[in-house]
């Protein structure tokens, strides 16, 4: 699945050189050509990571000369209210786009990067289309699993730790309370080699049948836009006595990678133990609390004008089995709101877990956030406040609310609001 960034750059095509030399010729001045950005567009391509948390929407643009230095850094927005054009000197260039300004951490977790850059050649009185760009994750990302068979020998607790680059290790934790085991199931983002020659070892260190174990393994082949999901297993050695090992239980990577597996992985398209549906999440009118009864298609909410009457918009929201995750992807066909969403850093927008920036958008739309989401079955969510400042920028705006569950069920249900 591809879901093309909001902030594409809309504006008109660059029509003459920016700059070109001076009528007083001299040799040593430097000529310059434009890059444009007019038909700039920039996707991200989520087909490996369907479970990871999306990118923002803001990224940071970086480009750089053909000996490596960085010549100009800088956001979609800036080129966007900078009429879509940078001017360089003549000559050959580097264009990243990333969805952090900063460097690829070497690990961290639920943290992903996207990026993707692409050779431009900028010539003396020209102009030069940037064109369109796919991101796809920069990093491995890594999920620890246990089987029951395991989990039935852990007597204490216990942790695997997940060494990409040495030195930046993660620990992913194992509790024992009440004579059973539980296991942290965060997906650990991991820095890789360009060079392609990365490894992963993986140890597990814990009490298992009374005695304190420990075990490492290393698997090969580790490149960015891979999942690998190391799985704990319980084994029984030549002589009938348990011990246990690390495996890869499943392996997902892009289809255009073509790596050589090792023999004890499996190639998949998706988690097969992921639940499957969308676990009853749903969004309906909440006329009980007051929704108006106008409102009855959420595909096309009609914002009314004050002079008419003060909106009441009321939704019930959903989940049986508990809010784990509550993101809105924000959408619009007005730019003056959409760098209102930008300078909130709010594209995507973790209610849960907001940032500051995002304070700034909950002013304009008031979204219910915070830890207190965590867990709830039913949530009212009340926009009504939202029509005296949503009333200031005429257009459609989409809202689309990903729900995840506790149970990893997970649905997308999209609002709009058109503003006449």
């Amino acid at each position: 699945m591809k879901r093309i960034i909001t902030l594409a750059f809309l504006a008109a095509a660059f029509l003459a050189a920016s700059c070109t030399k001076e009528k007083n010729f001299n040799k040593d001045k430097e000529t310059e050509g434009t890059l444009s950005f007019a038909s700039f567009t920039l996707e991200e391509d989520q087909e490996v990571i369907t479970k990871a948390t999306a990118a923002s929407g803001n990224y940071s643009i970086f480009i750089y000369d053909a000996d490596d230095n960085l010549k100009l850094s800088t956001t979609y927005s800036a080129i966007k209210t900078g009429g879509n054009k940078v001017s360089l000197t003549a000559g050959k260039y580097t264009l990243v786009a990333r969805s952090t300004e900063e460097e690829v951490p070497f690990a961290a977790f639920e943290s992903p990067v996207y990026g993707a850059s692409t050779e431009v050649t900028v010539n003396a009185g020209q102009t030069t289309d940037v064109g369109s760009l796919t991101c796809t994750l920069l990093q491995c990302k890594v999920t620890v699993s246990y089987s029951d068979d395991f989990l039935e020998m852990v007597t204490g607790p216990g942790v695997a730790t997940v060494t990409v680059t040495a030195g930046h290790p993660l620990d992913y934790a194992m509790t024992y309370a009440n004579g059973g085991a539980s296991y942290d199931s965060s997906a650990g983002y991991f820095a890789v080699n360009s060079t392609g020659n990365t490894t992963m070892e993986v140890t597990f260190k814990g009490s298992v049948e009374g005695k304190s174990q420990r075990m490492t393994k290393t698997f090969t082949g580790i490149t960015a836009k891979q999942w690998r999901q190391v799985r704990f297993i319980k084994k029984v050695d030549g002589s009938g006595n348990a011990t246990f090992d690390i495996v890869i239980d499943s392996f997902v990577n892009d289809e255009d990678l073509n790596n050589s597996l090792l023999a004890s992985e499996n190639v998949i398209g998706d988690d097969p133990s992921a639940p499957k549906g969308d676990g009853g999440i749903s969004l309906e009118f909440d006329y009980a609390n007051g929704c108006d009864s106008q409102f009855t298609d959420m595909s096309r909410l009609v914002v009314p004008t004050l002079a008419e009457r003060r909106m009441s918009l009321v939704f019930k929201v959903n989940v049986p089995n508990g809010i784990k995750k509550f993101v809105v992807l924000i959408d619009s066909s007005n730019d003056a709101f959409l760098n209102a969403v930008a300078a909130a850093e709010a594209s995507t927008l973790d209610l849960i877990n907001p940032s500051e920036a995002n304070m700034m958008i909950f002013d304009v739309v008031p979204f219910p956030h915070g830890a207190d989401m965590l867990g709830q079955t039913t949530m009212s969510l009340n926009l009504s406040a939202s029509q005296e400042a949503i009333l200031n920028f005429a257009g459609t705006h989409t809202f689309t609310m990903v729900v995840t569950d506790n149970k990893g069920c997970k649905n997308s249900i999209p609002v709009t609001m058109v503003v006449r």
